[in-house]
């Protein structure tokens, strides 16, 4: 009975352990989502990579409003304005080059918006034409654009912030009619201490 008991305490305390998420409060957004919106960390381990899966739920702007684009990590329901993402210090270039955070992201179909989604026009828009000037995030479209494969790496001992917006087109289900649409955040953080 006190083996029993032991081993139940163990997973609880494993259970505990594993359910530490780099998930930060931060400031709900001014757009009035539902969900609460949060700041992401995602921290690459020395010489490894690390890889995510999300969930992006497009939506179409209105003529007052931009459309509230859901953004979450794969089986959560916490919405996410910035992803920031922490690599160690390392002094080799040539390791640097193969540390990555590797984020998958799968579009989520929302049958309101009267059709289907897909990434457009490289996935992404950037605010200025020189967001990321370390050259530090890939992007690729896959699966006929449902999906988007980012590649976030540091190849400097910096930090920067680039802030995007997913790009999607909306193809109407009756009319065929292709519309783009971009999303208002999130923006992503890469940062190795100097």
């Amino acid at each position: 009975m006190a083996a029993e008991k032991k081993k139940v305490d163990e997973k609880k305390a494993d259970k505990k352990a594993v359910k530490k998420v780099a998930i930060k409060p931060a400031k709900a957004k001014k757009s009035g989502k539902k969900l609460a919106a949060t700041d992401l960390v995602i921290n690459v381990p020395l010489n490894g990579q690390v890889i995510k899966t999300f969930d992006l739920m497009p939506a179409k702007s209105t003529a007052a409003a931009p459309g509230d684009w859901i953004f979450t990590e794969e089986g959560s329901t916490v919405d996410i304005e910035n992803l920031v993402v922490g690599f160690e210090l390392n002094p080799s270039a040539l390791n640097r080059q193969f540390e990555r955070a590797i984020l998958v992201i799968k579009i989520k179909q929302n049958p309101a918006s009267g059709g289907t989604w897909r990434f457009a026009l490289g996935g992404v828009a950037t605010d200025n034409a020189d967001s990321d000037p370390d050259n530090d995030v890939i992007v690729d479209i896959i699966d006929n654009g449902y999906t988007m494969i980012v590649y976030v790496q540091a190849l400097e001992n910096s930090a920067e912030y680039i802030p995007f917006g997913f790009v999607a087109s909306l193809t109407n289900q009756y009319t065929g009619v292709v519309t783009i649409y971009e999303s208002q955040d999130p923006g992503i953080a890469t940062r190795r201490p100097l």
